[in-house]
């Protein structure tokens, strides 16, 4: 599983919103080489009142997902994130971030149960 959460001051106007958490999850999803129901994305867009000033855009994944994905993995999803965002033209230079986090299962819990209590 893949928890993918963006935070952003995109302009998001300029693409089709559902498409692009598609693509979004399609990325994660294949990176970690996982079956598609297992990722979850949430975009949060942020107006730039609540940003600091920058040259540019940004959008900072937060990742998180079970322990021991080897570096390639991680690099793969660093690379398919980045690719997703800079597919579009946004009219400026966008910072692609991603910050992974691996759990492990005493420090998840899913419908009321501990994952470690899951198997």
């Amino acid at each position: 599983m893949v928890s993918v959460v963006g935070m952003t001051d995109l302009p998001l106007d300029k693409v089709d919103l559902p498409t692009f958490v598609d693509d979004i999850g399609r990325a994660a999803h294949t990176a970690f080489a996982l079956p598609p129901h297992m990722r979850s994305v949430y975009l949060v867009p942020l107006p730039p009142e609540n940003c600091t000033v920058k040259d540019g855009y940004e959008i900072t994944f937060f990742l998180y997902t079970a322990p021991d994905k080897s570096v390639e993995l991680k690099r793969r999803m660093v690379k398919a994130l980045h690719d997703v965002v800079q597919a579009t033209d946004w009219g400026d230079t966008v910072k692609v971030v991603v910050i992974i986090k691996e759990h492990a299962a005493e420090n998840v819990g899913v419908g009321g149960v501990l994952r470690l209590d899951m198997t």
